[in-house]
C-alpha cells in the first residue's frame, strides 16, 4: 500500500513529501527511509535544508546515484554472476565526459576508416551524444540490445540512407558496449542494465534491500525513468510503505527518458491512496482556468485562442532587437514600481547571445542585474579553473592553443594585475613565442609594478622547478591549486570548479588508460576536449546560486531548477518561434521508439511527431503558468535575430488584446 500526492506544479507536493520525511525520520530515524529525488541538485539542496534533531545517515539519491551505489556495494556478487569467476575486476563508473570521449573516438575511427555517416555534418562528439542517448533510453526502458536494434531499424521505415545510418550506429554502439563490459567501464546505460539483470533478479538481494528500510519516498514519480518506476513498484510490492508525488503536467522531460503515462498506469490503481492537492502556492486563481484552456487549444484544438486576465500585455515588433528593448523597458517599469528582481522571469526557447547581452546591458545601465540560468558553465569560463589550464599548458610546453585573452585573464588573477598591465605582459609573452619572459630584459618590471613583478618571478621560477619533476596532470593541478590559487581567496564556485577538474581528469585517466597507452596523449586529449567546449568542459555544479537578478532561462531550465519556486511576472519571448515545438527526434535517436506506446503502434509519422510536440508544449506552458502569481507578458517579433520570418503556431493561440 502506498499514497500519492497528486497535483499541478506549485501545489505543495514536494513540501508535503519533505514534511512526511521529517515526521518519519523523527519517529523511526532517517536510516529507515529511502528517498529518491529527480536530480543531483535536488539531492544536494535537500541535504542542506533538511532539519533533523537526530544524527543519522541520509539515504537520499537520484535513481542513477542509487544504482551506482548498489553496484559498488554488491560488485563481487555481480561479477561472479556476470563472468562466472571469483576473480574480481574492480568496476569504474564513467562520468559524462569519459563516456563521450570513448564513443566519439569510435565514431571518428569508423568515419575515417569506413566512411560512416557520410552526409551527416555533425562532429564526432555530437554523433556520440546521440548514440549514447540510444543506449541510455533502451536501458531506461529495460530493453536489451537486440530490442534496441529492432526498434532503431524499424524507425527508419525503409528509407535506405536512414537504415544505413541506423546499422552503422548499431555497430559502433555494440563495439562501445563490448569494450565497456570487458574493461568494467560502466556508463549510465551499462550500470542500469547490470543492476536490473544481476541484482533485481536476485531474491536474496531484494530481501536484504527490503529489510534495510521501512519507507520509500519518491518525489516527481512522473520524471522517473521506467526502470526506476519498476524498482519502486518491486520494493512496494514486497514490504516497503510508499509515499510518492506526481505532477499531472510534469511530462516535459520525455526526451530524457521520463514517462508520465507509464507511471500513471503502474501506480494509479487500487493499491494507491491518492490525495489530490487542489490549492496552488506559486500561481493565481486564474492559472487553473488558463491551464484548462491550454489543454483545449494546444492539445485538443477545441478552441482557437487563449484568453485570461493573467495575460497582461503583448509586446510586438517587426525586429527582434526592438522587441527586446521594449521587454527590458517593461521589466524596468515593474522594478521601479517595487517588484523584486527575482520575481520576474524571462522565458525563451532559445537563450542566445543577442537575448542575454541585450537584456543584461539595458538592466545594468539602470542599476539592475540579470541572472542567466542558461549561461554555460564551461571550465575555461571560470577564472581559477582557466588558470589551472593555462599553467599546465606552460608546464608541458603546449602553449600553441593559448590565446592572448585567456593568458591576460590568468595573469590578472595570478599576479593581481589590472587588465591594462596584464594585457601588456600577455602581449610580450605571446611575442616571445608564448615563453615566460625575463622582465628586466623586456623592461617591463617598472611598467607592471614591483609587487606584481615579484609574483611573476616567483611564478616563473615555480614552473621551472616543477618541470624538473615529471608530474601527472592531476598531480600538477593539485599543486597549482594548493600553492598558487588557494592563497588568492577563491569563491565557492572557484573551489568547486577546480575540485571538479582535478577529480574529472583523474577519473578520465583511470577510465581510458586501457584505451590509449600514452598518458601524455590522454592529457592532451582531455585539454583539447575542454577547449572544444564539449561535455568534457562542463562542470557539475550543485546548482546556480539564486542571486537577486531578473531570471533568464529556457522553459526546461526554469522548471527543472529546484531553487526557482515561482515568480510574480513571467515574460514569454519569441512566441512565434518554431523552437517552442522542437521535435524529440534527431537524426540518429528518437526517445519515442523506446516507449510502450511505440510497442503498440510501431510507427512514426508526422502526425505522431506533431502530437508529441503539442503535448510537450502544453506541459511546458501549463507548468510555467502554475509558477506565476500576478501576470504574463507575451513578446514576439516578425523576424528573428537572423532576419528570418517566424511562423510558429503559438503566436496565433494567444489573444492578449481580446480582439
Amino acid at each position: 500500500m502506498y499514497k500519492i500526492y497528486s497535483g499541478s506544479t506549485g501545489s505543495g507536493k514536494s513540501f508535503k513529501l519533505k514534511k512526511e520525511y521529517q515526521k518519519l525520520a523523527s519517529k523511526i530515524g532517517s536510516e529507515e527511509i529511502l528517498l529518491f529525488l529527480n536530480s543531483a541538485r535536488s539531492v544536494s539542496q535537500f541535504r542542506e535544508e533538511i532539519n533533523l534533531e537526530m544524527v543519522g545517515n541520509l539515504n537520499v539519491y537520484t535513481y542513477f546515484g542509487f544504482v551506482n551505489q548498489q553496484l559498488n556495494k554488491n560488485w563481487p556478487a555481480v561479477e561472479r554472476k556476470y563472468s562466472g569467476e571469483n576473480e574480481i575486476i574492480e568496476p569504474t563508473f564513467m562520468n559524462i565526459e569519459t563516456s563521450h570521449f570513448l564513443m566519439s573516438n569510435y565514431v571518428a575511427k569508423y568515419r575515417e576508416e569506413k566512411a560512416y555517416f557520410r552526409n551527416i555534418k555533425a562532429r564526432p562528439v555530437q554523433i556520440a551524444v546521440q548514440l549514447i542517448d540510444n543506449l541510455n533510453l533502451a536501458a531506461f526502458n529495460m530493453l536489451n540490445f537486440e530490442e534496441l536494434r529492432q526498434r532503431l531499424i524499424s524507425w527508419t521505415q525503409n528509407d535506405e540512407e536512414r537504415r544505413e545510418y541506423a546499422e552503422q550506429s548499431i555497430r559502433i554502439m555494440k563495439t562501445f558496449r563490448k569494450f565497456s563490459l570487458n574493461y568494467r567501464l560502466f556508463d549510465y546505460s551499462a550500470a542500469v542494465t547490470l543492476f536490473n539483470q544481476y541484482l533485481l533478479s536476485d531474491s536474496e538481494y531484494l530481501n536484504n534491500l527490503n529489510n534495510s528500510y521501512s519507507y520509500l519516498l519518491v518525489d516527481d514519480l512522473e520524471k522517473l525513468v521506467p526502470a526506476g518506476q519498476s524498482l519502486i513498484k518491486t520494493l512496494t510490492e514486497n514490504r516497503l510503505k510508499g509515499i510518492f508525488t506526481f505532477n499531472e503536467s510534469g511530462g516535459f522531460n520525455r526526451f530524457f527518458g521520463g514517462n508520465p503515462a507509464a507511471a500513471k498506469k503502474k501506480f494509479f490503481n487500487s493499491e494507491a491512496a491518492i490525495i489530490q492537492l487542489k490549492a496552488n502556492y506559486t500561481s493565481s486563481s486564474a492559472s487553473v482556468e488558463l491551464a484548462e484552456q491550454i489543454k483545449k487549444v494546444v492539445q485538443e484544438r477545441e478552441k482557437n485562442t487563449l484568453k485570461s486576465k493573467l495575460l497582461l500585455a503583448e509586446i510586438d515588433s517587426e525586429l527582434r532587437g526592438e522587441m527586446l528593448i521594449k521587454v527590458a523597458k517593461e521589466i524596468i517599469t515593474l522594478l521601479k514600481k517595487g517588484t523584486k528582481a527575482d520575481q520576474i522571469a524571462v522565458i525563451s526557447p532559445n537563450i542566445d547571445k543577442v537575448l542575454s547581452f541585450s537584456l543584461e546591458q539595458i538592466l545594468e545601465k539602470n542599476g539592475y542585474q540579470l541572472s542567466n540560468f542558461n549561461r554555460s558553465k564551461r571550465l575555461i569560463d571560470i577564472p581559477f579553473a582557466r588558470a589551472l589550464l593555462i599553467l599546465y599548458l606552460f608546464y608541458c610546453g603546449k602553449t600553441n592553443i593559448v590565446g592572448i585573452s585567456s593568458l591576460q585573464q590568468a595573469l590578472s588573477l595570478l599576479l593581481e594585475l589590472d587588465p591594462l598591465r596584464s594585457y601588456i605582459l600577455a602581449e610580450e609573452i605571446a611575442a616571445s613565442g608564448m615563453n615566460l619572459i625575463d622582465l628586466d630584459q623586456s623592461n617591463l618590471r617598472g611598467k607592471i609594478n614591483f609587487h606584481s613583478a615579484e609574483k611573476y618571478d616567483y611564478l616563473r621560477d615555480w614552473l621551472q622547478d616543477k618541470k624538473e619533476n615529471k608530474l601527472e596532470i592531476e598531480d600538477f593541478f593539485q599543486l597549482v591549486f594548493s600553492e598558487l590559487l588557494a592563497p588568492l581567496n577563491p569563491s565557492e564556485e572557484d573551489v568547486f570548479a577546480c575540485r571538479q577538474m582535478i577529480e574529472s581528469v583523474a577519473r578520465f585517466h583511470q577510465a581510458v588508460e586501457n584505451f590509449h597507452q600514452e598518458k601524455d596523449d590522454l592529457s592532451e586529449r582531455y585539454i583539447n576536449m575542454i577547449y572544444e567546449g564539449t561535455l568534457a568542459a562542463e562542470t557539475l555544479f550543485k546548482g546556480q546560486e539564486k542571486d537577486k537578478g531578473v531570471i533568464l532561462a529556457s522553459p526546461y531550465r526554469f522548471l527543472f531548477s529546484p531553487e526557482l519556486k515561482g515568480v510574480d511576472y513571467l515574460f514569454l519571448l519569441d512566441i512565434s518561434s518554431n523552437e517552442w515545438m522542437q521535435s524529440i527526434a534527431k537524426e540518429l535517436v528518437n526517445p519515442y521508439i523506446y516507449t510502450d506506446q511505440w510497442k503498440k503502434q510501431a510507427a512514426w509519422d508526422d502526425k505522431i511527431d506533431q502530437q508529441i510536440r503539442l503535448n510537450q508544449l502544453s506541459d511546458f506552458l501549463i507548468s510555467l503558468i502554475y509558477k506565476v502569481k500576478k501576470g504574463i507578458y507575451v513578446a514576439d517579433s516578425f523576424l528573428n535575430s537572423s532576419g528570418r520570418e517566424q511562423e510558429g503556431p503559438l503566436y496565433r493561440w494567444f489573444d492578449v488584446r481580446g480582439e
